[in-house]
């Protein structure tokens, strides 16, 4: 990376590190007493955590500012940005420079860029663990502060933008999910044609639904509709073809996104064994605990008709006949949809899954499948999740600029100014 090893540091002779250690099991709660308490990370890609956990007990903190570090188990090498003081778990270590908070981004960012050779230093094949002396020992580019500082302001920039298209797919999907929760979980347009007022949508969308409801085994429902089996409105595991050897995009769960639609990166491999799919198509993680933290994808990565593949631990949907794709993603990223796919879980403790069958059971109350108000839907947020791939596209590209600049800046091939007019009309 460096023309010099003499600018190569130890890691724990620049930094402070502090490896976690997870308190009592009976300090736990979900209630918000206490720490918020963190043993890994809560999102790829996220740039600060979410706890659910907390503890009156705790042994170990994050203050604000660190890198939160996972440092044990199947996500050792994910990162995210401490916001407040945290609590830490056995599974991370708060990392922070010894000098300024600008040096901090600059470890973050060398060791974000060289993240493969620190997993190398992992052991354990079923739960990979770094140790406090390897980390501690991994050496760190150090080069003068002012060229430190300089790289920081170049990557730290391409990171906002990348966060700022982060926010705004938040955003976006946060609208769609409204329109399908709206229109058919609450059925707010039907509730206020029958009370007399503004629905609040455009005269011939609102004219779709009817201004009375009718009993069905699933409650009050619109008047004309019926509670239908998930597989008459949706294909579960379709058939995809795709050979046995074919080098294909895979995706694997690692990758999969626990919010929003879109994963950050997927790879080509050859094809095995695994769940094949195609754009349109809905991935939804079936084992436990990727089910629980909302392992979820929409299909809009691949090229053409070209065929995907990923874990036998998914399950593939796909809207029947006219229903727009995006109908099975939002459904399969609604509370209710996942508050019944989780019981439906069985096997073996910490190897639970859903069998594919169970979700024949789900029903949902729809209008008949020809519906006019399925290609309504369709066309309201369609153009939210056109935008959202725009910006994965465009954050990709970014992620990838800011990679190939990281090493020539540090290698002293390209200067600072000449990378701020090379990234001056992106961000």
């Amino acid at each position: 990376m460096m023309k010099s090893d003499k600018q190569l540091k130890p890691l724990g002779e620049i930094a402070n590190i502090v490896m976690g250690l997870s308190p009592k099991g009976d300090t736990y709660n979900k209630n918000g007493v206490g720490d918020p308490l963190l043993n890994g990370p809560t999102e790829f890609g996220a740039r600060h955590p979410t706890p659910t956990l907390f503890t009156t007990d705790p042994s170990r903190f994050a203050k604000p500012g660190d890198i939160l570090f996972c440092v044990r188990g199947s996500t050792t090498g994910r990162m995210n940005w401490a916001d407040r003081q945290y609590a830490i778990g056995r599974g991370i270590a708060a990392v922070s420079a010894k000098t300024d908070s600008t040096d901090t981004y600059f470890i973050y960012s060398c060791i974000r860029h060289t993240l493969d050779r620190i997993l190398a230093l992992t052991s354990g094949s079923v739960f990979p663990s770094l140790s406090t002396g390897d980390f501690n020992a991994y050496p760190i580019a150090w080069p003068d502060q002012n060229v430190r500082h300089g790289i920081v302001h170049i990557l730290r920039s391409l990171d906002d933008k990348i966060e700022l298209n982060r926010r705004m797919n938040r955003t976006l999907e946060r609208m769609a999910q409204a329109v399908f929760k709206s229109w058919f979980i609450d059925f707010d347009p039907v509730h206020a044609k029958a009370d007399g007022r503004d629905t609040g949508l455009p005269n011939h969308i609102a004219a779709l639904f009817p201004d009375t409801f009718q009993d069905s085994e699933l409650g009050q429902i619109p008047e004309g509709w019926s509670a239908k089996p998930l597989d008459e409105i949706v294909h579960i595991n379709p058939t995809r073809k795709l050979a046995k050897g074919t080098i294909a995009p895979f995706l694997e769960m690692s990758n999969m996104p626990t919010k929003g639609p879109s994963p950050a990166s997927w790879r080509l491999r050859a094809m095995g064994s695994g769940m094949k799919f195609v754009n349109g198509d809905t991935l939804v993680a079936r084992i436990t605990p990727c089910l629980e933290n909302g392992k979820t994808a929409f299909v809009d990565f691949l090229q053409g008709s070209e065929v995907g593949w990923g874990s036998t631990e998914y399950i593939v949907l796909r809207p029947v006949d006219t229903i727009p794709p995006v109908f099975a993603y939002l459904l399969a990223r609604s509370e209710e949809f996942r508050g019944f796919a989780i019981p439906q879980m069985t096997g073996s403790s910490g190897r639970q899954r859903i069998p594919p069958k169970s979700l024949h059971k789900y029903q949902l109350a729809s209008p008949d499948i020809g519906s006019p108000v399925f290609q309504a839907i369709g066309e309201l947020v369609q153009p939210f999740f056109t935008r959202i791939r725009a910006s994965m596209n465009q954050n990709r590209r970014l992620a990838g600029l800011r990679d190939t600049l990281l090493p020539k800046l540090l290698s002293g091939e390209l200067e600072v100014p000449e990378a701020e007019e090379l990234i001056e009309d992106l961000i």
